[in-house]
Protein backbone atom coordinates (compact mmCIF):
# COMPACT_ATOMS: atom_id res chain seq x y z
CA UNK A 1 0.00 0.00 0.00
CA UNK A 2 1.41 3.64 -0.74
CA UNK A 3 1.85 5.95 1.69
CA UNK A 4 0.13 8.62 2.10
CA UNK A 5 1.80 12.28 2.32
CA UNK A 6 0.65 14.96 4.74
CA UNK A 7 1.43 19.00 4.08
CA UNK A 8 2.32 20.11 7.44
CA UNK A 9 2.09 23.33 8.97
CA UNK A 10 4.76 25.49 9.87
CA UNK A 11 4.24 25.03 13.49
CA UNK A 12 4.27 21.38 12.95
CA UNK A 13 7.71 21.82 11.48
CA UNK A 14 8.93 23.12 14.69
CA UNK A 15 8.51 19.59 16.25
CA UNK A 16 12.19 17.61 16.91
CA UNK A 17 10.71 14.53 15.18
CA UNK A 18 8.14 15.46 12.90
CA UNK A 19 9.04 12.04 10.75
CA UNK A 20 7.41 10.49 13.27
CA UNK A 21 3.92 12.56 12.00
CA UNK A 22 4.69 11.51 8.47
CA UNK A 23 4.99 7.36 9.12
CA UNK A 24 1.46 6.85 9.38
CA UNK A 25 2.44 3.61 8.56
CA UNK A 26 3.50 2.60 12.13
CA UNK A 27 -0.06 4.01 13.68
CA UNK A 28 -1.52 1.08 14.93
CA UNK A 29 -4.96 3.27 14.47
CA UNK A 30 -4.61 3.08 10.96
CA UNK A 31 -5.53 0.10 9.21
CA UNK A 32 -2.86 -0.48 6.30
CA UNK A 33 -0.67 -3.48 4.64
CA UNK A 34 1.32 -3.80 7.72
CA UNK A 35 -0.34 -2.83 11.04
CA UNK A 36 -2.73 -5.44 11.34
CA UNK A 37 -1.56 -8.55 13.44
CA UNK A 38 -2.86 -12.15 12.20
CA UNK A 39 -5.38 -12.82 14.40
CA UNK A 40 -6.61 -9.52 12.97
CA UNK A 41 -6.66 -10.65 9.26
CA UNK A 42 -7.41 -14.44 9.72
CA UNK A 43 -11.29 -13.70 10.23
CA UNK A 44 -11.52 -11.70 6.99
CA UNK A 45 -9.35 -14.32 4.57
CA UNK A 46 -12.02 -17.20 6.09
CA UNK A 47 -15.20 -15.58 5.62
CA UNK A 48 -13.81 -13.92 1.99
CA UNK A 49 -12.70 -17.45 1.10
CA UNK A 50 -16.20 -19.00 2.29
CA UNK A 51 -17.64 -16.31 -0.38
CA UNK A 52 -15.86 -17.49 -3.35
CA UNK A 53 -16.07 -21.12 -2.44
CA UNK A 54 -19.47 -21.36 -1.73
CA UNK A 55 -20.50 -19.11 -4.83
CA UNK A 56 -18.50 -21.37 -6.79
CA UNK A 57 -20.53 -24.41 -4.91
CA UNK A 58 -24.00 -22.75 -5.81
CA UNK A 59 -23.17 -22.16 -9.57
CA UNK A 60 -21.31 -25.95 -9.96
CA UNK A 61 -25.12 -27.21 -8.13
CA UNK A 62 -26.97 -25.77 -11.39
CA UNK A 63 -24.10 -27.64 -13.83
CA UNK A 64 -24.79 -30.83 -12.15
CA UNK A 65 -28.84 -30.54 -12.15
CA UNK A 66 -28.67 -30.39 -7.95
CA UNK A 67 -30.61 -26.57 -8.65
CA UNK A 68 -32.64 -25.33 -11.70
CA UNK A 69 -33.92 -22.31 -12.30
CA UNK A 70 -37.19 -20.57 -13.74
CA UNK A 71 -37.66 -19.97 -17.21
CA UNK A 72 -35.02 -17.02 -18.18
CA UNK A 73 -32.75 -16.82 -21.10
CA UNK A 74 -30.67 -13.85 -19.89
CA UNK A 75 -30.34 -14.99 -16.04
CA UNK A 76 -27.28 -16.55 -14.92
CA UNK A 77 -28.50 -19.37 -13.15
CA UNK A 78 -30.74 -20.68 -15.83
CA UNK A 79 -27.69 -20.40 -18.32
CA UNK A 80 -25.34 -22.30 -15.65
CA UNK A 81 -28.26 -25.27 -15.90
CA UNK A 82 -27.84 -24.94 -19.73
CA UNK A 83 -24.06 -25.88 -18.90
CA UNK A 84 -23.35 -21.95 -20.01
CA UNK A 85 -20.40 -20.26 -17.88
CA UNK A 86 -19.89 -16.49 -19.16
CA UNK A 87 -18.01 -13.65 -17.56
CA UNK A 88 -21.64 -13.10 -15.42
CA UNK A 89 -21.09 -16.29 -13.56
CA UNK A 90 -17.22 -16.76 -13.58
CA UNK A 91 -16.25 -13.56 -12.44
CA UNK A 92 -17.09 -13.71 -8.99
CA UNK A 93 -15.62 -16.71 -6.95
CA UNK A 94 -12.15 -16.00 -9.02
CA UNK A 95 -12.87 -12.08 -7.88
CA UNK A 96 -13.35 -13.32 -4.44
CA UNK A 97 -10.15 -15.52 -4.12
CA UNK A 98 -7.68 -13.21 -5.41
CA UNK A 99 -8.39 -9.91 -5.10
CA UNK A 100 -10.40 -10.70 -1.50
CA UNK A 101 -8.49 -13.57 -0.21
CA UNK A 102 -5.05 -14.72 -1.94
CA UNK A 103 -3.73 -11.36 -1.47
CA UNK A 104 -3.85 -11.56 2.04
CA UNK A 105 -2.40 -14.52 2.94
CA UNK A 106 0.94 -13.28 2.70
CA UNK A 107 0.92 -10.42 4.95
CA UNK A 108 -0.74 -12.75 7.29
CA UNK A 109 1.55 -14.54 7.37
CA UNK A 110 4.63 -11.87 7.29
CA UNK A 111 3.09 -11.00 10.76
CA UNK A 112 2.91 -14.25 12.18
CA UNK A 113 6.80 -14.32 11.38
CA UNK A 114 7.06 -11.67 13.50
CA UNK A 115 5.66 -13.42 16.70
CA UNK A 116 6.35 -16.80 16.00
CA UNK A 117 2.67 -17.92 15.24
CA UNK A 118 3.03 -20.59 13.07
CA UNK A 119 -0.38 -21.91 13.70
CA UNK A 120 -1.63 -18.71 11.63
CA UNK A 121 1.33 -19.41 9.05
CA UNK A 122 -0.14 -23.35 8.68
CA UNK A 123 -3.52 -21.69 8.01
CA UNK A 124 -2.68 -19.50 6.02
CA UNK A 125 -0.72 -22.34 4.07
CA UNK A 126 -3.70 -25.06 3.83
CA UNK A 127 -5.39 -21.89 2.76
CA UNK A 128 -3.54 -20.85 -0.15
CA UNK A 129 -3.56 -24.76 -1.20
CA UNK A 130 -7.38 -25.25 -0.75
CA UNK A 131 -7.85 -21.93 -2.92
CA UNK A 132 -5.90 -22.34 -5.87
CA UNK A 133 -7.14 -26.34 -5.66
CA UNK A 134 -10.57 -25.18 -6.13
CA UNK A 135 -9.34 -22.53 -8.82
CA UNK A 136 -7.62 -24.96 -10.58
CA UNK A 137 -10.78 -27.57 -10.82
CA UNK A 138 -13.46 -24.86 -11.45
CA UNK A 139 -11.19 -23.46 -14.31
CA UNK A 140 -8.45 -25.57 -15.24
CA UNK A 141 -5.78 -22.88 -14.98
CA UNK A 142 -4.87 -20.04 -13.19
CA UNK A 143 -2.08 -17.61 -12.68
CA UNK A 144 -0.13 -18.86 -9.46
CA UNK A 145 3.36 -18.58 -9.67
CA UNK A 146 3.30 -14.51 -10.40
CA UNK A 147 -0.15 -13.54 -8.95
CA UNK A 148 0.95 -11.79 -5.89
CA UNK A 149 4.16 -9.65 -7.52
CA UNK A 150 2.31 -6.04 -7.26
CA UNK A 151 5.31 -5.25 -10.06
CA UNK A 152 2.92 -7.48 -12.34
CA UNK A 153 -0.31 -6.64 -13.64
CA UNK A 154 -0.58 -9.31 -16.33
CA UNK A 155 0.70 -12.05 -14.68
CA UNK A 156 1.45 -15.83 -16.32
CA UNK A 157 -1.32 -18.84 -16.03
CA UNK A 158 -0.12 -21.81 -14.38
CA UNK A 159 -1.94 -25.19 -15.69
CA UNK A 160 -3.67 -27.33 -12.93
CA UNK A 161 -0.92 -30.00 -13.22
CA UNK A 162 1.60 -27.73 -12.03
CA UNK A 163 -0.37 -25.68 -9.49
CA UNK A 164 -1.32 -29.31 -8.05
CA UNK A 165 2.44 -29.45 -8.00
CA UNK A 166 2.84 -27.12 -5.63
CA UNK A 167 -0.62 -26.94 -3.43
CA UNK A 168 0.06 -30.84 -2.11
CA UNK A 169 3.57 -29.72 -0.61
CA UNK A 170 2.28 -26.69 0.69
CA UNK A 171 -0.33 -28.97 2.86
CA UNK A 172 2.41 -31.04 4.36
CA UNK A 173 4.42 -28.02 5.04
CA UNK A 174 1.31 -26.34 6.73
CA UNK A 175 0.80 -29.49 9.13
CA UNK A 176 4.67 -29.04 9.80
CA UNK A 177 3.83 -25.16 11.20
CA UNK A 178 1.02 -26.37 12.75
CA UNK A 179 2.85 -29.05 15.63
CA UNK A 180 5.26 -25.99 16.03
CA UNK A 181 5.01 -24.73 19.36
CA UNK A 182 4.23 -21.16 19.09
CA UNK A 183 6.09 -18.01 20.30
CA UNK A 184 5.46 -16.72 23.90
CA UNK A 185 4.28 -13.06 21.80
CA UNK A 186 2.05 -15.16 19.23
CA UNK A 187 -1.70 -14.54 19.94
CA UNK A 188 -3.57 -17.90 20.10
CA UNK A 189 -5.11 -19.35 17.15
CA UNK A 190 -8.50 -19.24 18.27
CA UNK A 191 -8.39 -15.45 18.35
CA UNK A 192 -8.61 -15.44 14.88
CA UNK A 193 -10.00 -18.39 13.60
CA UNK A 194 -13.93 -18.83 12.38
CA UNK A 195 -13.80 -21.95 11.40
CA UNK A 196 -12.17 -24.44 13.87
CA UNK A 197 -12.71 -22.20 16.29
CA UNK A 198 -8.65 -22.52 17.27
CA UNK A 199 -8.81 -26.23 17.38
CA UNK A 200 -5.02 -26.82 15.53
CA UNK A 201 -6.04 -30.53 15.56
CA UNK A 202 -8.84 -29.78 13.24
CA UNK A 203 -6.61 -27.86 10.87
CA UNK A 204 -4.48 -30.65 10.77
CA UNK A 205 -6.54 -33.26 10.08
CA UNK A 206 -8.31 -30.68 7.97
CA UNK A 207 -4.61 -30.93 6.19
CA UNK A 208 -4.62 -34.19 5.74
CA UNK A 209 -8.57 -33.82 4.04
CA UNK A 210 -7.41 -31.39 1.80
CA UNK A 211 -4.60 -33.67 0.29
CA UNK A 212 -6.85 -37.09 0.50
CA UNK A 213 -9.45 -35.36 -1.93
CA UNK A 214 -7.04 -33.78 -4.56
CA UNK A 215 -5.06 -37.23 -4.57
CA UNK A 216 -8.41 -38.34 -4.73
CA UNK A 217 -8.97 -36.44 -8.27
CA UNK A 218 -6.51 -37.96 -10.39
CA UNK A 219 -7.92 -41.11 -10.76
CA UNK A 220 -7.68 -40.65 -14.70
CA UNK A 221 -3.28 -40.07 -14.27
CA UNK A 222 -0.71 -42.11 -14.01
CA UNK A 223 0.12 -41.33 -11.04
CA UNK A 224 -2.91 -41.93 -9.67
CA UNK A 225 -1.73 -43.58 -6.06
CA UNK A 226 -5.09 -45.14 -4.11
CA UNK A 227 -2.38 -45.83 -0.98
CA UNK A 228 -1.33 -42.60 -0.89
CA UNK A 229 -5.08 -41.60 -0.56
CA UNK A 230 -6.02 -43.96 2.34
CA UNK A 231 -2.55 -43.12 4.19
CA UNK A 232 -4.05 -39.11 4.02
CA UNK A 233 -7.42 -40.64 5.00
CA UNK A 234 -6.08 -41.88 8.01
CA UNK A 235 -4.79 -38.69 9.41
CA UNK A 236 -8.15 -36.70 8.02
CA UNK A 237 -11.16 -36.05 9.97
CA UNK A 238 -13.72 -39.45 10.45
CA UNK A 239 -16.18 -38.20 12.48
CA UNK A 240 -18.90 -35.09 12.36
CA UNK A 241 -16.95 -33.56 15.42
CA UNK A 242 -13.79 -33.41 13.44
CA UNK A 243 -14.92 -31.50 10.47
CA UNK A 244 -15.01 -28.18 9.12
CA UNK A 245 -17.45 -26.37 9.32
CA UNK A 246 -18.83 -22.77 9.14
CA UNK A 247 -21.48 -21.48 10.91
CA UNK A 248 -22.88 -17.97 9.56
CA UNK A 249 -24.04 -15.17 11.76
CA UNK A 250 -27.42 -15.50 11.64
CA UNK A 251 -29.73 -12.22 13.96
CA UNK A 252 -33.56 -13.22 14.38
CA UNK A 253 -34.13 -10.06 14.40
CA UNK A 254 -33.43 -9.36 10.99
CA UNK A 255 -35.71 -8.56 8.67
CA UNK A 256 -36.31 -11.59 5.66
CA UNK A 257 -35.03 -8.90 3.12
CA UNK A 258 -31.78 -8.21 5.09
CA UNK A 259 -29.26 -10.48 3.44
CA UNK A 260 -26.45 -8.95 5.44
CA UNK A 261 -26.23 -11.73 8.09
CA UNK A 262 -27.63 -14.82 6.23
CA UNK A 263 -25.52 -17.42 4.80
CA UNK A 264 -24.20 -17.32 2.02
CA UNK A 265 -26.25 -20.32 0.03
CA UNK A 266 -28.81 -18.20 1.36
CA UNK A 267 -28.15 -15.18 -0.05
CA UNK A 268 -26.89 -16.82 -3.57
CA UNK A 269 -29.84 -19.04 -4.00
CA UNK A 270 -32.54 -16.72 -4.64
CA UNK A 271 -36.45 -16.52 -5.28
CA UNK A 272 -35.91 -18.21 -8.72
CA UNK A 273 -34.12 -21.12 -7.82
CA UNK A 274 -35.91 -24.41 -7.38
CA UNK A 275 -34.54 -28.19 -6.75
CA UNK A 276 -34.14 -30.77 -9.80
CA UNK A 277 -35.96 -34.40 -10.15
CA UNK A 278 -33.14 -36.01 -10.40
CA UNK A 279 -32.00 -34.43 -6.96
CA UNK A 280 -35.37 -35.63 -5.57
CA UNK A 281 -34.64 -39.43 -7.34
CA UNK A 282 -31.16 -39.57 -5.76
CA UNK A 283 -32.59 -38.74 -2.55
CA UNK A 284 -35.68 -40.89 -2.78
CA UNK A 285 -33.69 -43.80 -4.52
CA UNK A 286 -35.82 -43.85 -7.59
CA UNK A 287 -32.75 -45.10 -9.92
CA UNK A 288 -31.59 -47.28 -12.21
CA UNK A 289 -29.58 -50.33 -9.82
CA UNK A 290 -30.70 -48.20 -6.45
CA UNK A 291 -30.89 -50.12 -3.25
CA UNK A 292 -34.51 -51.52 -2.57
CA UNK A 293 -36.22 -53.78 -0.87
CA UNK A 294 -39.97 -54.47 1.49
CA UNK A 295 -37.64 -52.56 4.76
CA UNK A 296 -37.32 -49.55 2.19
CA UNK A 297 -37.51 -45.78 4.06
CA UNK A 298 -37.99 -42.74 3.34
CA UNK A 299 -34.06 -40.99 3.73
CA UNK A 300 -35.06 -38.45 6.88
CA UNK A 301 -33.22 -36.03 5.01
CA UNK A 302 -35.63 -35.34 2.53
CA UNK A 303 -37.07 -32.96 4.64
CA UNK A 304 -34.44 -31.00 5.14
CA UNK A 305 -33.34 -30.65 1.85
CA UNK A 306 -36.48 -30.24 -0.37
CA UNK A 307 -38.81 -27.75 0.14
CA UNK A 308 -42.50 -27.49 1.41
CA UNK A 309 -45.12 -25.02 1.22
CA UNK A 310 -48.20 -24.28 2.98
CA UNK A 311 -51.78 -25.34 1.31
CA UNK A 312 -53.97 -23.25 1.94
CA UNK A 313 -56.02 -25.69 4.52
CA UNK A 314 -52.78 -25.40 6.32
CA UNK A 315 -50.93 -28.87 5.35
CA UNK A 316 -47.72 -28.78 3.83
CA UNK A 317 -46.69 -29.73 0.50
CA UNK A 318 -43.37 -30.97 -1.24
CA UNK A 319 -42.07 -29.21 -4.07
CA UNK A 320 -42.46 -30.87 -7.49
CA UNK A 321 -38.68 -31.76 -9.02
CA UNK A 322 -37.66 -30.12 -12.48
CA UNK A 323 -37.03 -32.58 -15.04
CA UNK A 324 -34.11 -31.50 -16.44
CA UNK A 325 -34.43 -34.29 -19.24
CA UNK A 326 -38.07 -33.13 -20.18
CA UNK A 327 -38.80 -30.19 -22.62
CA UNK A 328 -40.15 -27.66 -19.72
CA UNK A 329 -36.74 -26.20 -19.02
CA UNK A 330 -37.41 -25.15 -22.83
CA UNK A 331 -39.73 -22.46 -21.58
CA UNK A 332 -40.43 -22.53 -18.01
CA UNK A 333 -41.17 -23.41 -14.94
CA UNK A 334 -42.44 -20.13 -14.93
CA UNK A 335 -41.93 -17.67 -11.95
CA UNK A 336 -45.04 -17.53 -9.61
CA UNK A 337 -46.04 -14.40 -7.14
CA UNK A 338 -48.08 -14.73 -4.10
CA UNK A 339 -51.30 -12.57 -3.74
CA UNK A 340 -51.80 -12.28 -0.39
CA UNK A 341 -55.67 -10.70 -0.99
CA UNK A 342 -56.72 -13.96 -2.50
CA UNK A 343 -54.16 -15.99 -0.78
CA UNK A 344 -53.16 -18.18 -3.77
CA UNK A 345 -50.63 -18.08 -6.34
CA UNK A 346 -50.66 -16.74 -9.31
CA UNK A 347 -49.62 -19.99 -11.83
CA UNK A 348 -49.64 -23.65 -11.86
CA UNK A 349 -46.00 -23.31 -11.43
CA UNK A 350 -46.09 -22.55 -7.85
CA UNK A 351 -45.76 -26.72 -7.97
CA UNK A 352 -42.00 -26.07 -8.08
CA UNK A 353 -41.74 -24.27 -4.70
CA UNK A 354 -38.83 -21.16 -4.77
CA UNK A 355 -35.80 -22.54 -2.85
CA UNK A 356 -35.38 -19.78 -0.58
CA UNK A 357 -36.97 -19.70 2.57
CA UNK A 358 -40.17 -17.49 2.98
CA UNK A 359 -43.09 -16.37 4.62
CA UNK A 360 -46.00 -14.31 3.50
CA UNK A 361 -47.69 -11.08 5.79
CA UNK A 362 -50.38 -13.37 6.60
CA UNK A 363 -48.41 -15.96 8.03
CA UNK A 364 -48.72 -18.65 5.39
CA UNK A 365 -45.51 -20.70 4.59
CA UNK A 366 -44.63 -19.59 1.12
CA UNK A 367 -41.18 -22.08 1.17
CA UNK A 368 -39.75 -23.82 3.98
CA UNK A 369 -36.19 -23.46 2.32
CA UNK A 370 -33.83 -25.98 2.89
CA UNK A 371 -31.34 -26.94 5.62
CA UNK A 372 -28.31 -25.65 3.65
CA UNK A 373 -30.36 -22.41 3.12
CA UNK A 374 -31.86 -20.90 5.73
CA UNK A 375 -30.44 -17.91 7.26
CA UNK A 376 -28.37 -18.84 9.62
CA UNK A 377 -26.99 -22.26 8.24
CA UNK A 378 -23.38 -23.69 8.02
CA UNK A 379 -21.02 -24.48 5.24
CA UNK A 380 -19.78 -28.18 5.10
CA UNK A 381 -16.83 -27.06 3.68
CA UNK A 382 -14.89 -30.79 4.42
CA UNK A 383 -16.30 -33.27 6.03
CA UNK A 384 -15.64 -36.94 8.21
CA UNK A 385 -18.84 -37.82 5.83
CA UNK A 386 -16.92 -36.64 2.56
CA UNK A 387 -13.33 -38.44 3.60
CA UNK A 388 -15.81 -41.39 4.38
CA UNK A 389 -16.70 -41.83 0.75
CA UNK A 390 -13.82 -41.29 -0.87
CA UNK A 391 -11.99 -44.21 1.37
CA UNK A 392 -15.55 -46.44 0.26
CA UNK A 393 -14.08 -45.51 -3.83
CA UNK A 394 -11.10 -46.47 -3.23
CA UNK A 395 -11.82 -49.97 -0.89
CA UNK A 396 -14.16 -50.89 -4.22
CA UNK A 397 -11.07 -50.17 -7.06
CA UNK A 398 -9.14 -51.86 -4.65
CA UNK A 399 -11.87 -54.67 -3.95
CA UNK A 400 -12.03 -54.17 -0.65
CA UNK A 401 -15.83 -54.88 -0.52
CA UNK A 402 -16.88 -55.62 3.47
CA UNK A 403 -14.25 -52.25 3.96
CA UNK A 404 -15.79 -50.37 1.00
CA UNK A 405 -19.68 -50.89 2.69
CA UNK A 406 -18.46 -50.20 6.23
CA UNK A 407 -17.26 -46.54 4.61
CA UNK A 408 -20.00 -46.04 2.33
CA UNK A 409 -23.01 -46.39 5.08
CA UNK A 410 -20.42 -44.39 7.72
CA UNK A 411 -20.40 -41.47 5.53
CA UNK A 412 -24.11 -41.83 5.17
CA UNK A 413 -24.26 -41.35 8.87
CA UNK A 414 -21.78 -38.43 9.90
CA UNK A 415 -23.65 -36.76 6.96
CA UNK A 416 -26.90 -37.13 8.74
CA UNK A 417 -25.20 -36.67 12.27
CA UNK A 418 -24.11 -33.30 10.14
CA UNK A 419 -27.64 -32.34 9.46
CA UNK A 420 -28.98 -32.91 13.20
CA UNK A 421 -31.10 -36.14 12.15
CA UNK A 422 -31.54 -37.95 15.67
CA UNK A 423 -29.62 -41.36 15.90
CA UNK A 424 -32.73 -43.41 16.41
CA UNK A 425 -33.79 -42.11 12.50
CA UNK A 426 -30.20 -42.12 11.32
CA UNK A 427 -30.29 -46.36 13.05
CA UNK A 428 -32.97 -47.05 11.42
CA UNK A 429 -32.43 -45.62 7.90
CA UNK A 430 -28.89 -47.42 7.99
CA UNK A 431 -30.25 -50.85 8.51
CA UNK A 432 -33.21 -50.26 5.70
CA UNK A 433 -33.03 -51.64 2.11
CA UNK A 434 -32.83 -47.91 1.40
CA UNK A 435 -29.35 -48.82 2.13
CA UNK A 436 -27.10 -51.29 0.63
CA UNK A 437 -26.89 -54.10 3.10
CA UNK A 438 -24.84 -56.56 1.03
CA UNK A 439 -21.29 -55.54 0.37
CA UNK A 440 -21.63 -57.62 -2.87
CA UNK A 441 -24.24 -55.62 -4.29
CA UNK A 442 -22.61 -52.10 -3.50
CA UNK A 443 -21.59 -50.52 -6.39
CA UNK A 444 -19.51 -46.81 -7.25
CA UNK A 445 -23.26 -45.52 -8.42
CA UNK A 446 -23.92 -46.63 -4.89
CA UNK A 447 -21.62 -44.98 -3.20
CA UNK A 448 -20.96 -41.62 -5.22
CA UNK A 449 -25.00 -40.56 -5.37
CA UNK A 450 -24.63 -40.82 -2.13
CA UNK A 451 -22.05 -38.95 -1.79
CA UNK A 452 -23.39 -36.55 -4.15
CA UNK A 453 -26.17 -35.93 -1.62
CA UNK A 454 -23.68 -35.32 1.10
CA UNK A 455 -21.65 -32.59 -0.96
CA UNK A 456 -24.99 -30.32 -2.10
CA UNK A 457 -23.94 -27.17 -2.57
CA UNK A 458 -20.64 -27.80 -3.27
CA UNK A 459 -18.03 -27.59 -5.92
CA UNK A 460 -16.67 -30.48 -5.17
CA UNK A 461 -19.97 -32.16 -6.71
CA UNK A 462 -18.97 -31.21 -9.97
CA UNK A 463 -15.59 -32.76 -10.05
CA UNK A 464 -16.63 -36.48 -8.93
CA UNK A 465 -19.55 -35.63 -11.87
CA UNK A 466 -16.24 -35.11 -14.35
CA UNK A 467 -13.65 -37.37 -13.43
CA UNK A 468 -16.53 -40.24 -13.02
CA UNK A 469 -17.90 -39.41 -16.48
CA UNK A 470 -21.57 -38.16 -15.86
CA UNK A 471 -23.63 -41.28 -17.08
CA UNK A 472 -21.47 -42.37 -20.21
CA UNK A 473 -19.61 -45.49 -21.45
CA UNK A 474 -16.26 -45.26 -22.73
CA UNK A 475 -17.10 -43.40 -25.74
CA UNK A 476 -19.06 -40.43 -23.99
CA UNK A 477 -22.47 -41.31 -24.91
CA UNK A 478 -24.91 -41.50 -22.36
CA UNK A 479 -25.34 -45.15 -20.91
CA UNK A 480 -27.64 -45.85 -18.21
CA UNK A 481 -26.49 -49.12 -17.52
CA UNK A 482 -22.54 -48.18 -17.19
CA UNK A 483 -22.78 -44.75 -16.03
CA UNK A 484 -22.28 -43.86 -12.41
CA UNK A 485 -24.58 -40.93 -11.86
CA UNK A 486 -27.64 -42.84 -13.50
CA UNK A 487 -30.05 -40.64 -14.97
CA UNK A 488 -27.69 -37.26 -15.42
CA UNK A 489 -28.40 -37.46 -18.93
CA UNK A 490 -27.59 -34.37 -21.65
CA UNK A 491 -30.26 -30.90 -20.98
CA UNK A 492 -32.51 -30.20 -23.76
CA UNK A 493 -31.59 -26.58 -23.99
CA UNK A 494 -27.90 -27.38 -23.42
CA UNK A 495 -25.99 -24.42 -25.12
CA UNK A 496 -25.26 -26.00 -28.68
CA UNK A 497 -22.57 -23.86 -29.50
CA UNK A 498 -20.35 -25.01 -26.36
CA UNK A 499 -22.01 -28.27 -26.70
CA UNK A 500 -22.23 -29.28 -30.15
CA UNK A 501 -21.93 -33.09 -29.92
CA UNK A 502 -23.88 -35.55 -27.54
CA UNK A 503 -20.42 -36.89 -26.50
CA UNK A 504 -19.57 -33.25 -25.16
CA UNK A 505 -20.12 -32.76 -21.16
CA UNK A 506 -19.49 -29.47 -18.74
CA UNK A 507 -15.59 -29.89 -18.41
CA UNK A 508 -14.31 -26.11 -17.38
CA UNK A 509 -15.63 -22.93 -16.07
CA UNK A 510 -15.17 -19.83 -18.66
CA UNK A 511 -12.42 -17.29 -17.54
CA UNK A 512 -12.95 -14.54 -16.06
CA UNK A 513 -13.49 -11.26 -17.48
CA UNK A 514 -10.72 -9.46 -16.06
CA UNK A 515 -8.15 -11.68 -17.58
CA UNK A 516 -9.94 -11.38 -21.19
CA UNK A 517 -9.93 -7.56 -20.90
CA UNK A 518 -6.95 -7.04 -19.48
CA UNK A 519 -4.32 -10.26 -19.50
CA UNK A 520 -5.59 -11.51 -22.55
CA UNK A 521 -1.99 -12.47 -23.75
CA UNK A 522 -1.21 -14.29 -21.47
CA UNK A 523 -4.35 -16.34 -21.04
CA UNK A 524 -4.24 -16.78 -24.60
CA UNK A 525 -0.87 -17.93 -24.51
CA UNK A 526 -1.97 -20.42 -22.15
CA UNK A 527 -5.04 -21.18 -23.28
CA UNK A 528 -5.26 -20.70 -26.79
CA UNK A 529 -9.08 -22.14 -27.20
CA UNK A 530 -9.91 -20.07 -23.87
CA UNK A 531 -12.12 -17.56 -26.36
CA UNK A 532 -14.03 -20.78 -28.39
CA UNK A 533 -17.65 -21.67 -27.22
CA UNK A 534 -15.87 -24.78 -27.13
CA UNK A 535 -13.26 -24.26 -24.15
CA UNK A 536 -16.32 -25.01 -21.78
CA UNK A 537 -16.23 -28.76 -22.72
CA UNK A 538 -12.52 -29.23 -23.15
CA UNK A 539 -10.91 -31.47 -19.88
CA UNK A 540 -9.00 -30.05 -16.88
CA UNK A 541 -5.76 -31.79 -16.60
CA UNK A 542 -6.90 -34.14 -14.13
CA UNK A 543 -9.83 -35.03 -16.74
CA UNK A 544 -7.73 -36.13 -19.49
CA UNK A 545 -7.37 -39.63 -19.74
Amino acid sequence: MKKIVYIISAGALMLSSCSKWLDINDNPNTANSTVPTADQRLPSILAQFADAYESGGTRAAHITQQLANVYNGSARNYNLSRWFSDASAANWPWQAWYVNTAVNLEPMEVAAEKVGAYHYIGVGKIMKAWGFGYIADFYGLAPYKDFDKADNITPSFDDAEYIYSQIIPLLDEAVSDLNKTQGSAAPALSKGDTYNGGDVSKWIKLAYGLKARFLSHLNKKSTYNPDAVLEALGKAAKTAAESTVYQYVDDPNVSSDNTDKAALQYVNTSASTRVTQLYIDYITNNYTGAPSGNNNMLDPRYSLLIPQSQEKDGSFRFTKGVDMSSNIVLSGPASYTYTEKTNSFTNKDSIYIALRESKAANGRVLSTGTWYNHKGSKGLFVTGAEMKFIEAEIRLRKGQKDLALLAYKEGVKIHMELMGVGVSEITKFLNSSSVVQDANKLTMSHVMIQKYIALSYSPEQWVDLRRMDYCTDGNGNYNEQLGVYKGFKRVPHVYTQSYPNATDWPRRFAMASYELNFNKAQLIKAAPTAELPTYLNEPVWWDKK
